[in-house]
Parts: structure tokens; C-alpha cells; sequence
């Protein structure tokens, strides 16, 4: 399986969409709790994919499907997990 290495401008820019959409989770559950609490679960989905985008920076790395619907599955030390040394 081919993955695409994420280096350089790719990386800064994966970084600057997890901040982003790291600040749209804690934005919305502040809003949420608030405001009205039942929008703190539907506002939540925004921190999950900040956490990511953040595992894309750390492991220099695209994700895969199956990364991003089971993560807690793919342990760090997989095979898949970041470059051979």
C-alpha cells in the first residue's frame, strides 16, 4: 500500500487545519453549553477531526480509511505507523 509522505508546506498546512478545526470544537461546546447543551455532542465532531489532522502532522503521514473510521485500532507501533529507520 502507497501512502503519501506529508513534508514541508503540506505539513504546516495539515497543522494549521487541526488548530482550526481544534478552535471550532472549543468554540462550539463553549457556545453550546451556553446556550443550549444539546449542541455540545453535535459540536464535538469538530474536535474529533482537529485530532486528525493532528495525527496527520505527528506521523507525516495521510491517514488511512480505516485510520480514520477505527483509530483507537491502529496502534502506534503498527507496521503502517511512520517511516522505517
Amino acid at each position: 500500500m502507497n501512502r503519501n509522505n506529508v513534508r514541508g508546506i503540506n505539513r504546516v498546512v495539515a497543522l494549521m487545519l487541526a488548530t482550526v478545526w481544534f478552535c471550532a470544537g472549543v468554540g462550539g461546546v463553549v457556545l453550546g453549553y451556553l446556550h443550549h447543551p444539546w449542541l455540545l455532542m453535535s459540536i464535538g465532531g469538530f474536535a474529533w477531526y482537529a485530532v486528525l489532522w493532528f495525527r496527520v502532522v505527528v506521523r507525516s503521514q495521510l491517514l488511512t480509511w480505516r485510520e480514520l473510521a477505527v483509530p483507537w485500532r491502529v496502534g502506534p507501533l503498527n507496521e503502517s505507523s511512520g517511516p522505517k529507520m
